[in-house]
This record gives C-alpha cells, sequence and structure tokens, in this order.
C-alpha cells in the first residue's frame, strides 16, 4: 500500500469513531442506547439489518468461496425474501404488540422467565462465536498488509471494536451502517467493473462464459438430488454425497435456507434489534423488505467478483500459497524440497489451464472441438487444485488448511491501483465495522436487558444499569476476540459463521413458534423443547453425514417433538 492509500483508508476509520462518539452524546437511558427511542426511520433500519449481516466475512470469505466453488452459494440466499415477508406477516406485529427491548422479553410474556433466559444465553454463546468470525475478516487483510502474526492484528482490531461501540448505542450504530453501507458498495462495485474491464477485451462476453462453465463455476442453480438417502457418519470417505451430504443445492438452500433466514432474522436478537428501533410496526416491514429485495442482488455481485478472479488468475498467474503464514511456513528448510518440487507442477498446470482456456474461449470452433477442449481445461483446473491443496498441507504440517479468506485480499493488494485500493480497503473496514458494533451492542442489550437487570441489579436505577451495560460491551468485545483466535483458521469465514448459527437456529425458531402458536405448552415442556432441539442436532452431527444447512430444519422439529407430546401429558 502507498502513503495516499493508508490516507484513505485511515481518514474513513477515524471519521467513523469521530462520527459514533458525536452521535453518542445524550445515550443516558436504556430505550436510547438499546432502541434507539423508537425513532430509527424505515429505510436507515433496513440497511442497518443488512450491514449486520453483510460483513467483511461477505468481502471475504464470499468472495473466496465464489472463487472456489462458483456461484453455487448463492442458492442458500434464495429463500431470503421469502423468509422477510413471513416475519413481516407474522412476526412484527407480535414483537411490536407492546415495547421490548429484546426479543426474548417475548418468550417471557408466552412461555415464561426460564424459557427467556435459555434462549437469551443460547444468544449470547453463539453470537458471541460469531462476532468473533467478524473481527478476524479485517485482521486478516491487516495482517497482510502489516506482516504481523494474525493474533496481534485481531487484539487490535478487537480493542478498536470495543472502543468503537462502548461510547456509541444502537442510534449512533445505525447512522453509521448507513454510511458504511454506502462505502461497501462502492468498493464492491469498483472491482466488479476493474475485473470486466480486464476480461472483457481477453475473452468477450462469450468466451468469458464458455471458460466459467468449462471451470464449471456457472453452477447457481443445482436441482438434481443425490442418489443415496443418507450416510452414518462412521462410514469411509468415497463416492458421490448423500442427499443430506450435498451441501448448497436447490432443496437445501429453499428448506434449510429459509429456516436458516427466518431464524436468524427473527429470533436473533442482533437482527430483531433493529426492527424495534422504528416507530411502527409498518415502519418495521420496510426495514425487513428492504433486505428483502437488496440481499440477493449484491450477493450475486459478491460471488462473480470471486468467479471474475478465478478467471482472472488463469490469464494473470496466481501464487501456489496465498496465505502470507504459508507462504513463510514454505521456506522452512524441513519443507522447502517439496514446496520447490510442487511449484514446478503448479506452474506447469497453470500454462496449461492459461492454453487451454484461450481454446475454449475461441469463436472459430465447432461444438466437439469446443468440448474437447473443455474437457482437457477441467482436467488442468482439476491438477492445479490438488497441487494447490497439497502444497497447503506440506506447509501445515500434514494438516490440509484452507486459504480461501487471503485470495481477495491477495488480489486487491497486487492488482489495484492508488487511490482505488485505499478505497477497497476503506469498504472491507467499513464491512467490519458496522456488523461488528451492531451485534455487539446486542450482546449487551440481551446480557443487560434479559439478565443483569432482573436477576442481578433489580433494584438499581438507570444510571447504574447503563454503566454497567457499557462494562458488559467490553467484557463482551473480549470474549469475541478470543474467539476470533481460534476460529480464524477454520475455513471459508462466510461457512463458519452459518454453520455456528445452524447448530442453534433451528432450535431458537422452533420455540419462537411455539410461542406464536402454542403458547398453551408452558414453561417446563418448552424449556425442555428447547433442549430436545439442540439434542436433536447434536445426534444428527455426531452419527450422520448431514450439511449444516438441514439442522436449521432438524433443530424446529427436535423442539416440536420433545415439547409438543409434554404439554399434552401435562394437561391430561
Amino acid at each position: 500500500m502507498t502513503w495516499i492509500d493508508w490516507v484513505v483508508a485511515l481518514g474513513f476509520l477515524g471519521y467513523s469513531i469521530y462520527d459514533v462518539l458525536r452521535k453518542a452524546r445524550g445515550n443516558r437511558t436504556l430505550e436510547g442506547y438499546f432502541a434507539g427511542r423508537r425513532s430509527i426511520p424505515w429505510w436507515a433500519a433496513g440497511l442497518s439489518v443488512m450491514a449486520t449481516q453483510i460483513s467483511a466475512i461477505t468481502v471475504l470469505g464470499t468472495t473466496g468461496q465464489g472463487h472456489d466453488t462458483g456461484m453455487e452459494f448463492v442458492q442458500i440466499y434464495l429463500a431470503h425474501p421469502f423468509a422477510m415477508v413471513i416475519l413481516a406477516i407474522v412476526f412484527v406485529p407480535l414483537y411490536r404488540a407492546a415495547p421490548i427491548l429484546t426479543a426474548y422479553e417475548f418468550l417471557e410474556r408466552r412461555l415464561g422467565r426460564g424459557t427467556r433466559a435459555l434462549c437469551s444465553g443460547v444468544f449470547l454463546l453463539s453470537r458471541g462465536l460469531a462476532l468473533g468470525v467478524a473481527i478476524a475478516a479485517p485482521a486478516v487483510i491487516l495482517a497482510v498488509i502489516t506482516g504481523l502474526s494474525v493474533n496481534w492484528t485481531i487484539l487490535a482490531v478487537g480493542v478498536l471494536t470495543i472502543c468503537y461501540t462502548v461510547f456509541g448505542g444502537v442510534i449512533s450504530v445505525i447512522w453509521m451502517d448507513v454510511k458504511q453501507m454506502s462505502v461497501l458498495f462502492l468498493g464492491l462495485a469498483l472491482v466488479f467493473g476493474i475485473l470486466l474491464v480486464d476480461l472483457l477485451p481477453t475473452f468477450g462476453t462469450g468466451g468469458l462464459l464458455a471458460v466459467l462453465g468449462a471451470a464449471g463455476k456457472l453452477n447457481a442453480l443445482e436441482l438434481e438430488p443425490a442418489s443415496t438417502l443418507f450416510t452414518p457418519r462412521t462410514a469411509g470417505a468415497g463416492g458421490a454425497p448423500s442427499f443430506w451430504e450435498d451441501r448448497y443445492n436447490f432443496w437445501s438452500c429453499m428448506l434449510g435456507g429459509l429456516f436458516l433466514n427466518l431464524a436468524y432474522f427473527g429470533t436473533d436478537h442482533s437482527q430483531v434489534q433493529r426492527i424495534l428501533t422504528n416507530h411502527s410496526a409498518d415502519e418495521s416491514r420496510k426495514a425487513l423488505m428492504v433486505s428483502a429485495f437488496v440481499k440477493v442482488p449484491m450477493q450475486v455481485v459478491v460471488l462473480a467478483i470471486g468467479v471474475l478472479m478465478y478467471v482472472f488468475f488463469v490469464v494473470k498467474g496466481a501464487p501456489l500459497l496465498f496465505d502470507p503464514g504459508d507462504q513463510i511456513a514454505a521456506r522452512d528448510p524441513a519443507v522447502a524440497t517439496r514446496v520447490a518440487a510442487l511449484q514446478e507442477r503448479y506452474d506447469a498446470a497453470s500454462a496449461a489451464r492459461r492454453a487451454l482456456a484461450e481454446r475454449v474461449a475461441a469463436p472459430e470452433q465447432t461444438p466437439a472441438e469446443r468440448e474437447a477442449a473443455a474437457r482437457q481445461f477441467r482436467a488442468a483446473v482439476a491438477e492445479v487444485d490438488r497441487v494447490r491443496a497439497e502444497a497447503r498441507t506440506v506447509v501445515n504440517g500434514g494438516r490440509p488448511k484452507s486459504d480461501t479468506n487471503y485470495i481477495y485480499t491477495w488480489f486487491i493488494l497486487h492488482h489495484l491501483p492508488p487511490v482505488l485500493l485505499g478505497l477497497v480497503i476503506a469498504a472491507v473496514f467499513a464491512a467490519a465495522l458496522s456488523s461488528s458494533d451492531s451485534v455487539l451492542n446486542s450482546l449487551a442489550g440481551a446480557f443487560v436487558v434479559d439478565f443483569y437487570r432482573p436477576f442481578l441489579a433489580p433494584h438499581a436505577d438507570e444510571a447504574h444499569v447503563m454503566r454497567a451495560s457499557r462494562v458488559i460491551t467490553v467484557l463482551g468485545g473480549l470474549f469475541a476476540t478470543g474467539s476470533a483466535m481460534v476460529l480464524v483458521d477454520e475455513g471459508s469465514l462466510i461457512e463458519v459463521i452459518n454453520l455456528i448459527g445452524s447448530f442453534v437456529y433451528g432450535s431458537m425458531l422452533g420455540v419462537f413458534l411455539l410461542a406464536a402458536f402454542c403458547p398453551w405448552v408452558g414453561e417446563r415442556a418448552a424449556f425442555l423443547g428447547v433442549l430436545g432441539g439442540l439434542a436433536t442436532v447434536g445426534v444428527v452431527h455426531l452419527t450422520l453425514r448431514v450439511e449444516f444447512l438441514w439442522y436449521n430444519v432438524l433443530g424446529c422439529l427436535g423442539v416440536f417433538a420433545t415439547a409438543l407430546p409434554l404439554a399434552l401429558l401435562r394437561r391430561r
């Protein structure tokens, strides 16, 4: 990075912090600190709903996902608009019927204090871990830029996030989300445009699509179900995946994705908090509709950037190892010879891949010639992928490790001109701040409203509870920073955060549906129902090969299968 890039990126960061501190004045009550005095307009709340979910994880993890696996990940968002409509019709009127500060207060009114405390505790644990992933994403970029250890950059980003959030409230958070989303949109548009300007003169539109199709990157809709129903987790690997093991297809994403979106946007307080800040239920519905109609097109663009980066690397070349830590480990004398041999194989396979890509894109050929070129191109693609995977395993002591999260960073640092690079770095940090501050504020709100005030300080005045809110914000940020250091190397960040949520979201959705439609089940049956849903997911995870999207369905069914029989027995 040049000095001007640093000026652009740090200038935006400094302005963000200044604006939060300026808007934080006057937040002296819980209603103001956690609900924005119910004064946020619908369009700002809608952008904040998106900003809370669209973090640096989206920029780094989703673009890397597009590079590695193509457009198939977009299927996970197909159910998003349907979920938003259902929530607007069913959940918004329930939440806005009486003033509440957290989603879990609604549970207490229907299913008792024990159910509220359990579900709020599950939220605090799962979102605390997920916030760690959100902190890890910008730390990855900072580590690449500065050459520091990723643990040190995680600590720096975590401390900044805590300081940024502790003095603000949800009002300052939401209005900064609006600004940060604007910068994020600009940064994505710049990278997308630069890739197209570079690739279209080389291949043309038809040739570019032909190369992407031959590489298997245009797989945005997969309808064919797997041949087998399920495979026990103890069975050996190999063969085609079962129906439940096929991670991203139309069926798993429409059903599992619908439950995931309903649970995330309807029961996770980091999202519900946004629709509690509006003046009325109608305003809350409009906020959800902003996300319903903007989210999917934006995710298509983000994945398309990753897909275009793949072709860009086919033409321009890319390193054998994207992760700077892996590059350093490759110079170790114990593995240097093996890495050098792999580098030779990689260079040869990359050269063959580029030559075959040009053949695939050539317009003057028969269908048979194009198919033959595509078949050879796919073989070269497979060889490149094999060599890269083997190199990552070698430099990590035999442990397979993904470098998905470093691909976008390597591209922008090596191929964007000055000033534009600074803007894109600012966009990544904008995404990081807009999600981290929102989640950290909601974590503090849930702990204070659901635990501290009712159980630990029931008679404390407002000033005392506000001081406690800021202390709890600091503690929550430290927990998230610690979890970031553990989770940063667990693969694609966007998949890690969805996996964490999927372990609990189905159970959360199940108990909220009980509260909405079956409040007669009672507190004890509902409490045990949540435990039953969590246990169902745990047993399935340990015994069967089932991908995480299905956990959202199974957890919800587990709640009903446990709670309803218990409630009926009690009534008898």
